[in-house]
């Protein structure tokens, strides 16, 4: 079980390894793409502005440095889909990177893209990435026909059912969770919308619309209606708010809020995932630290042997506000309340 974290600058290599990093992740956008396609039009899951980085000599430095430490880089060529003309782009890229720089996987959404990499004979491996969406093991086991290494369950997927997941393709791919940071209103592998640096997401607008509630056929709602439907909205503004990091918030030593898998680091060891993923490519310096220290604090303790509830209430004491936890909103995989006051 690795812990696998975000990187954006040859300048972040060295903290990362420090503090926990074993694996690392980037996007790279040379200016040929951007020439061709603007930053309107996405290579991988991520605005230019900032998510990645700018040329192919940046990244060959950084993953020099990080082979030299025994670390393996990932790409993401994650945008949902390709056009015909951008796949061949894509395609001849990922050869050029596979070939000039020696990256160890192409993270991968677009069943095209992917299938053509499987019969590319490249040297780097594949990661299916969760906007891909596979959400069962039978969506699994129609990707091991394209050889990938590694699938990204998405966010949604629940910790019973990626234990059921795991046990189903054990032996065949590796899987990887989510562990901290970004969540998502929508599932991701669905949706059509952007994150664009210039107007937001649109998940997070939308619980900020102003909202007024109708009834059909010229009906009159009552005001117990207008109250639930009320009380309804408020719900889901919390929940918005929650998934997108506690109004992108830090506790009051600094450590970034949002979504959080820190309580099921210690199921995750018994099943046998691969790798947890910290999200946030286009995140500061101090907020990638901070995330990998704090994987790192849990990760360490679950290895050396903690009891599962030694791990919780350590993870909820990272967290350092009872109330978000006690929530429910901010947790990737929801823990049963009974082991929290088991003995």
């Amino acid at each position: 079980m690795k812990i696998l974290a975000p990187i954006s600058s040859r300048d972040e290599l060295e903290m990362l390894i420090e503090n926990g990093a074993e694996e690392l992740y980037c996007g790279v956008v040379p200016s040929e793409w951007l020439a061709r396609y603007s930053g309107a039009v996405w290579l991988n899951r991520r605005s230019p502005k900032g998510g990645s980085l700018e040329t192919v000599a940046g990244l060959k430095l950084l993953v020099e440095e990080a082979h030299q430490r025994g670390i393996p880089v990932f790409v993401t060529l994650n945008a949902p889909y390709y056009t015909e003309e951008q796949l061949a782009w894509v395609l001849d890229l990922a050869k050029r990177l596979d070939g000039e720089i020696g990256i160890d996987a192409f993270i991968v959404a677009d069943i095209n893209l992917l299938m053509r990499l499987s019969t590319a004979e490249l040297n780097a491996a594949t990661h299916v990435s969760s906007v891909a969406a596979a959400l069962n093991s039978e969506a699994i086991r129609f990707l091991l026909e394209f050889g990938p290494s590694r699938v990204i369950l998405p966010r949604s997927v629940t910790l019973p059912e990626i234990e059921k997941i795991a046990h189903s393709v054990a032996g065949q791919v590796e899987l990887e969770a989510f562990m901290l940071n970004d969540g998502c209103a929508f599932e991701e592998g669905f949706c059509a919308t952007t994150h664009h640096h210039s107007v937001g997401a649109f998940c997070t607008n939308l619980s900020e619309m102003r909202t007024e509630f109708e009834a059909s056929g010229g009906r009159t709602l009552s005001l117990r209606q207008n109250r639930r439907f009320g009380r309804n909205l408020r719900d889901y503004r919390e929940w918005v708010w929650y998934i997108n990091g506690n109004g992108c918030g830090a506790t009051p030593s600094g450590l970034p809020y949002g979504p959080c898998g820190l309580c099921a680091i210690h199921d995750f060891l018994r099943i046998g995932i691969a790798s947890l993923k910290i999200v946030g490519r286009e995140a500061s310096p101090f907020k990638k630290l901070a995330s990998v220290k704090m994987v790192s604090d849990i990760v360490r303790r679950v290895r050396s042997g903690a009891p599962k509830l030694v791990a919780i209430e350590r993870a909820r004491s990272l967290r350092g506000a009872p109330e978000h936890c006690d929530a429910g909103y901010m947790c990737y995989y929801k823990i049963d309340g009974g082991e929290l006051h088991e003995k």
